[in-house]
């Protein structure tokens, strides 16, 4: 299998990254995160704070190797195909993408659950983050299935908004569930809770109607 060649520039990039979130988890794991300033991370990590910023925007995004959600045009792209996953299905993996976007591969997700075990205080950075996501998949949502959309009606939801939103609170929970039972099937990796979790939930809808 060929590789793929990163660019200098962009290894270059990743590593500088890389750098910045292992000095400073480092620090807030020694010091604790409230003594941790981003001029302490910068000089620790030999980089002006101009750099620093370029990076992150936040020392508690440094800290805990997290970065605002994206959406990409793959993802919607895939999302859209009708594919053989039903609805429900296809907005749990679009939900679980889009987290996991705010978690670039040089994120340490050990040292995360460290911290976030040390310091509780610092899953807000996440849950905010998380927030952010279900705002970018409800936009595709509301932009696609309008009340008209037969998909919607398939799968037993209102159309329009409301229907969006209903389906993406379904998502949320269950992208949560699989959270619950092994974080690092969200943050990255093997999506094989993911998919136990959305069959468990479907189970679950079936059995109460």
């Amino acid at each position: 299998m060929q590789k793929t060649v990163v660019p200098l520039r962009e290894r270059n990039r990743l590593e500088a990254w890389a750098l910045i979130h292992d000095t400073a988890s480092g620090l807030a794991l020694t010091e604790g995160p409230t003594k941790v300033t981003v001029e302490a991370i910068a000089d620790a990590a030999g980089i002006s704070k101009r750099t620093f910023f370029n990076y992150f925007a936040t020392k508690e995004d440094a800290i805990m190797g997290t970065q605002p959600p994206t959406l990409s045009d793959e993802a919607v792209a895939t999302f859209r195909s009708d594919g053989d996953d039903d609805l429900f299905s296809r907005t749990v993996r679009l939900m679980v993408t889009v987290v996991r976007s705010m978690f670039p591969e040089a994120s340490q997700a050990a040292r995360r659950k460290e911290l976030r075990a040390k310091y509780p205080e610092l899953a807000r950075n996440v849950i905010e983050y998380v927030s952010a996501s279900e705002r970018l998949v409800e936009s595709i949502l509301v932009d696609r299935y309008d009340e008209s959309d037969p998909e919607f009606a398939q799968a037993g939801l209102p159309g329009g908004r409301d229907g969006a939103r209903a389906l993406l609170m379904m998502a949320s929970t269950a992208m949560r569930f699989a959270f619950s039972r092994d974080p690092g099937s969200v943050s990255a990796g093997d999506t094989k809770v993911v998919d136990e979790s959305i069959e468990i939930f479907r189970e679950a809808i079936k059995a109460t109607l």
